[in-house]
């Protein structure tokens, strides 16, 4: 693996924790979420309509977008539950060990992506330590299966980490990925909206007090999110032959800095 993806992949993963630390700060609130990536990607429409203009647009880009659009939604959902229903420091790590896991899983079986002797090792080790940390808090039986209770939907996160990281990596190879990522996040949080942005912030004045008080927030949450996931495609459109199954156990270093 070449430096470039190894430096990449770990900018990656330290923004993400950041924006995480924010999202679990604002007590998971889904509305300033929501709102900080409508901010992110309308102010980043027009740089991907100057790239169409220019360089055109490959229809065939467009099932995995969709696809990747709901597997977006579902994660948004599920990363807001799992930090209401428990502690940072063990839903970050146990929702990000589960999907090195199943990344490396599936795109083994099913990507045929070779692994050597050695890279299995270290990934059994990431993930391992990475479960472990998860579920650290209490030595008992009954303190491992409160953490699993509690963590439910941490786990699950997993599975939507590999639903749209795989499909994504097929859908750059047909679109830049800056235009890939904006016109699938603008369909993913499109859909999550009306269903969001309910009761009191169904009013102008509900909404508008929503940003005077939370637009900071938002904007680190909605950035973050943006330029985290922005520089793994960029890594699946500039290195071709860049594994899955190497790539995201790197961008896991990214649970050390969310636990601190």
């Amino acid at each position: 693996m070449s430096a470039a993806i190894f430096a990449i992949a770990l900018c990656s993963g330290t923004l993400h924790a950041v924006w995480n630390f924010y999202s679990k700060k604002k007590a998971s609130n889904l509305p300033v979420m929501v709102m900080g990536l409508w901010l992110a990607n309308i102010t980043l429409l027009p740089l991907s309509l100057i790239i169409i203009e220019y360089f055109g647009f490959d229809p065939r880009c467009l099932p995995y977008m969709i696809l990747s659009a709901l597997a977006d939604d579902f994660y948004y959902i599920l990363i807001i539950k799992s930090y209401k229903l428990g502690d940072i420091s063990l839903a970050y790590p146990l929702s990000r060990g589960t999907s090195v896991l199943f990344i490396t899983i599936v795109s083994m079986l099913f990507m045929g992506e070779s692994v050597s002797g050695p890279a299995k090792r270290g990934i059994a080790l990431i993930i391992c330590g990475i479960l472990a940390f998860g579920m650290s808090k209490g030595y008992t039986v009954r303190d491992f299966l409160r953490n699993i209770r509690n963590q439910r939907f941490a786990f699950f996160l997993g599975f939507t980490t590999v639903a749209y990281t795989l499909i994504d990596k097929y859908g750059v190879t047909y679109s830049n990925p800056l235009v890939y990522y904006n016109l699938k996040e603008l369909l993913a949080i499109a859909v999550l909206t009306p269903f969001v942005f309910t009761g009191n912030l169904r009013t102008v004045n509900g909404v508008s007090k929503l940003i005077k008080d939370e637009w900071k927030y938002a904007a680190i949450i909605g950035y973050g999110i943006m330029v985290s996931y922005g520089l793994i495609l960029s890594i699946y459109a500039l290195f071709p032959d860049a594994k899955a199954s190497y790539v995201t156990p790197i961008r896991e270093m990214s649970v050390v800095m969310g636990s601190i």
